[in-house]
C-alpha cells in the first residue's frame, strides 16, 4: 500500500480529520493505478499517460500550518498529489515524453519535502510532549500501584473511595492515550521522512537518461545535434533495435524516437511492426494487370 493511502486509513483518526471526503486522491490513484498499469503493459502507453493526467489536480493543495490537525490534512493531501504525480511520471516516461515525468518527479519530490519539513519540527515537539506526559501518568500509577490494587479489589466503594479509583482510572487512560499519540505522530514523521526522499531515485533515473540522450545528439556529427536527423540514424541502424530483448523495452524507446520525432514514417512503421498493424516490411504494391 502507498504512503498516502497508509496516512488516511489508517493515521488519520477521527478526531484530527472531522470530515473525511467520500473519495479523496489517494483513493482515486489507488483505485486507478491497476488500469493504467494494464495499459502500460498492453503498450497503450498514451492512452496510460492520459488517464493518469486526469487524475492531478488544476492546482496544487494548501499546506496550513496552523495547527496539528491542518498539518495532518496537508501532509495527506500533498503526499497524495505527490503519488498521483508518481504515476503520471511512470506513464509518461513509457510514453516518450520524459521531460513530462522529470517535471512530474520533481513536482513529486518538493511536495514530499515540504510535508516532512512542515511536520518535522512541531511533530518531534509533541513526540516529545506525550512521551514526558506519559512517563509523568505512569510515574503517579507506580507511586500508588498497591493502594490501586486495593482499591480494585473491592466490591463496594464509599463515595471518596469512587472518587480516588475514577482519578487513578483516568491517569491509565491517560497512559494509553500518551502511547497512542507518541506511536501516531511519531509514525507520521517516518513516513514523510522515507516520502522525502522516494523520490529522488525517480528524479536521477529521468535526468540520466535525458542527459545521455542529449549527449548523444550532440555527438552525433552528421546531424549537427539536430533530433530528426539523430532519430533518422538511429532507427536506420538495425542495432538498435535488436539491443532489447523485450518488447516492452523495444516499444518504450521507440515511443521516445516517435516523441522526438512524429513525422518520422520509419519509426511509426516500426511501432506498427510491433502492435501487429503491419509487417516486417513493407508490402509493395500489387502490379496492375494488362486490359483486355
Amino acid at each position: 500500500m502507498r504512503p498516502s493511502a497508509f496516512l488516511y486509513s489508517v493515521l488519520v483518526p477521527v478526531a484530527l480529520v472531522a470530515q473525511a471526503p467520500a473519495l479523496s486522491l489517494g483513493d482515486r490513484v489507488k483505485a486507478e493505478r491497476p488500469a493504467v498499469e494494464q495499459l502500460l503493459t498492453e503498450f497503450k502507453y498514451s492512452e496510460a499517460l492520459k488517464r493518469a493526467e486526469a487524475l492531478l489536480p488544476a492546482t496544487r493543495p494548501a499546506f496550513d500550518k496552523k495547527d496539528n490537525s491542518t498539518l495532518v490534512q496537508s501532509c495527506g493531501a500533498n503526499l497524495d498529489m505527490a503519488e498521483a504525480l508518481r504515476l503520471t511520471a511512470e506513464a509518461a516516461d513509457s510514453a516518450g515524453a520524459w521531460e513530462k515525468a522529470l517535471d512530474c518527479a520533481k513536482t513529486a519530490k518538493t511536495l514530499a519535502g515540504e510535508c516532512y519539513t512542515g511536520v518535522k519540527e512541531p511533530f518531534t515537539q509533541t513526540v516529545a510532549y506525550y512521551k514526558q506526559a506519559g512517563l509523568r501518568a505512569q510515574q503517579v500509577l507506580d507511586e500508588n500501584d498497591a493502594r490501586i490494587k486495593e482499591l480494585k479489589g473491592k466490591s463496594i466503594l464509599d463515595p471518596g473511595e469512587r472518587q480516588e479509583l475514577d482519578l487513578a482510572i483516568g491517569v491509565e487512560k491517560e497512559v494509553v492515550d500518551c502511547a497512542k499519540w507518541v506511536k501516531f505522530f511519531q509514525t507520521y514523521l517516518d513516513v514523510t521522512k522515507r516520502e522525502n526522499e522516494a523520490y529522488d531515485p525517480l528524479v536521477k533515473v529521468m535526468e540520466d537518461k535525458l542527459k545521455s540522450e542529449a549527449d548523444q545528439i550532440a555527438d552525433y556529427k552528421a546531424g549537427k545535434g539536430e533530433k530528426t536527423k539523430w532519430v533518422e540514424a538511429v532507427i536506420s541502424t538495425p542495432a538498435y533495435l535488436e539491443r532489447f530483448t523485450e518488447k516492452s523495452g523495444k516499444a518504450q524507446w521507440l515511443n521516445r524516437l516517435a516523441f522526438l520525432d512524429p513525422e518520422n514514417k520509419k519509426v511509426q512503421h516500426q511501432l506498427d511492426i510491433l502492435n501487429g498493424k503491419a509487417t516486417a516490411s513493407p508490402a509493395k504494391p500489387a502490379k496492375k494487370g494488362k486490359k483486355a
